[in-house]
C-alpha cells in the first residue's frame, strides 16, 4: 500500500502548525474537537507546554452537539473564557470533526468579536494537512490582523531592524536555536524588532512594519513576507546562517537588502565561489528553507556541489534547484535513501530507520521536531554560524 507509513510516525498536524504560532502571544486559543486533537498539540507537539500558562483549549466537541449544529455551545465557552482570562485576542481551530460537518467559523467568530470586543482569528484546520500550512496560515492572519502602518521611516533606524518570520519549534527546533541566531544577527550590526513566533508578543507584532527587512527562516514564513513585501514595501532574505562562509554570505545579503529597500527583491543567496570542489553525492531531507541553508553550508564549507533538497512538506517553486523535489509517501522516501546512491544522508533521527541493510550511506542527524515529536526535541544540537561546521565535521573524513 503506497500510502501506508510502516515505519514513519503521523507528523505534526496542520491544528499544531497553527497553535505553535499563536501559542505565546496572549490570546485564547481553542481547537473545535472532541479533546484529541487538543491533546495530540498539548502532548506531542509543543515543547513549551510543561510549566506554561499559555491558554490552549478544545471545546470538548460531542456527538449531539455535531449533529444538531449546536454552536451556541463553543460560544458560551468562549465567552466564560474570556470573563476568567485578560487576553489580547480569541483563535478558533477546526479539526477533522468539524471538517466533516461544516462549521461556519466566520460566523462564530463574529459572534464572540461581537460580544467581547476581541478580535477573533479562525482557521479552518482540518487535521489532514501538516502543520507547515497551518502555521503559514496563522503567521499571515497574524499579519493581517495587527500589524500597523507605521509613519516614520525604516531607514533611520539604527542599527537596522529585522523581523525574523517563521520561527517555530515544530521547524527550528528547541534547543537554543533561536537565542544563537539573534545573537548572530545582532553580531553582525542588526536588532530583532520582533521573532515570528518566539519570545514575542503581539505589541512587537504590531509595530513590526517599521523594520528594514524581514529574515524568513522557515517556508511557513514565505507568504507572510510577501504579504510585508507588497503591503509596507519591506524586502526579504530567506535563509538561515549555517556554517562560517554560508554566514558570512548571508550577512552580506541582509545589509545589501536593508540598504535597498526599494530594489527589486533577492529570494535567496547566490554563489560566487566555494572551497575545492569534493566528490560525493548528499540528500537533504526536511524543511525546506533550513535544508537549503545546509546546503549553502555543504557549498561553501565542504566543496559539496551535489546536495539534493527533499521534503514530505510544502516546498516553494523559486527555492527549489535542480534535484529537489517533493515526497508524499515513505516507500518513495525509502527509495530515495536506499537506491540513488547518496552517500551523505542528513535527517531527522527516525529517517534512519528506513535505511536497508547493506546501505554504506553516513547518515548525519538533525532533529525535526514535527516528525519525530517529543522524543528528542531536547537534544542540545546547535548549527548556527560556525556551530555548523561543527555538526558536519564527520564529512571531513567522506
Amino acid at each position: 500500500m503506497k500510502g501506508l507509513y510502516k515505519t514513519l510516525p503521523p507528523f505534526a498536524p496542520d491544528y499544531s502548525g497553527a497553535c505553535s504560532i499563536l501559542f505565546e502571544l496572549g490570546g485564547i486559543v481553542v481547537i473545535h474537537d472532541a479533546s484529541g486533537c487538543t491533546g495530540n498539540y498539548i502532548g506531542y507537539d509543543e515543547p513549551r507546554c510543561y510549566g506554561s500558562s499559555s491558554a490552549i483549549f478544545t471545546s470538548s466537541l460531542r456527538e449531539v452537539e455535531a449533529i444538531f449544529g449546536d454552536d451556541e455551545t463553543i460560544i458560551d465557552k468562549i465567552m466564560e473564557a474570556t470573563r476568567l482570562l485578560d487576553r489580547k485576542f480569541v483563535a478558533i481551530l477546526g479539526s477533522p470533526a468539524t471538517m466533516v460537518i461544516g462549521t461556519d467559523y466566520k460566523a462564530i467568530a463574529s459572534i464572540i468579536t461581537e460580544r467581547t470586543g476581541l478580535p477573533a482569528l479562525i482557521f479552518d484546520t482540518n487535521g489532514i494537512d501538516y502543520y507547515d500550512k497551518g502555521a503559514s496560515s496563522a503567521f499571515l492572519e497574524l499579519a493581517k490582523q495587527f500589524v500597523e502602518e507605521i509613519k516614520e521611516e525604516a531607514e533611520t533606524t539604527t542599527p537596522p531592524l529585522l523581523n525574523i518570520i517563521g520561527a517555530n519549534p515544530l521547524d527550528i527546533g528547541w534547543s537554543g536555536q533561536i537565542e544563537s541566531l539573534k545573537l548572530w544577527i545582532e553580531k553582525n550590526g542588526f536588532r530583532v524588532q520582533s521573532c515570528w513566533s518566539l519570545n514575542t508578543t503581539i505589541e512587537d507584532i504590531k509595530k513590526s512594519a517599521k523594520v528594514r527587512a524581514n529574515m524568513v527562516v522557515s517556508w511557513a514564513g514565505l507568504e507572510t513576507a510577501k504579504y510585508f513585501k507588497s503591503k509596507f514595501g519591506v524586502p526579504y532574505v530567506v535563509g538561515l546562517p549555517i556554517g562560517e562562509r554560508a554566514s558570512v554570505e548571508l550577512a552580506k545579503e541582509l545589509h545589501f537588502t536593508c540598504n535597498s529597500r526599494n530594489s527589486s527583491n533577492k529570494k535567496e543567496l547566490k554563489f560566487s565561489s566555494i572551497c575545492k570542489e569534493r566528490d560525493g553525492k548528499v540528500l537533504i531531507i526536511g524543511e525546506q528553507v533550513t535544508s537549503n541553508s545546509v546546503r549553502n553550508c555543504l557549498y561553501w564549507d565542504f566543496g559539496y556541489r551535489q546536495v539534493d533538497v527533499v521534503s514530505f512538506f510544502s516546498m516553494d517553486k523559486d527555492l527549489k534547484s535542480a534535484g529537489d523535489r517533493h515526497v508524499e509517501n515513505e516507500d518513495t522516501m525509502r527509495s530515495l535513501i536506499n537506491d540513488e546512491g547518496y552517500d551523505v544522508i542528513i535527517g531527522d533521527y527516525l529517517l534512519k530507520e528506513l535505511m536497508e541493510e547493506g546501505n554504506k550511506s553516513l547518515f548525519i542527524k538533525m532533529p525535526h521536531v514535527a516528525i519525530s515529536s517529543r522524543l528528542y526535541w531536547n537534544k542540545k544540537l546547535g548549527y548556527i554560524d560556525v556551530e555548523g561546521n561543527i555538526l558536519f565535521q564527520e564529512l571531513h573524513g567522506k
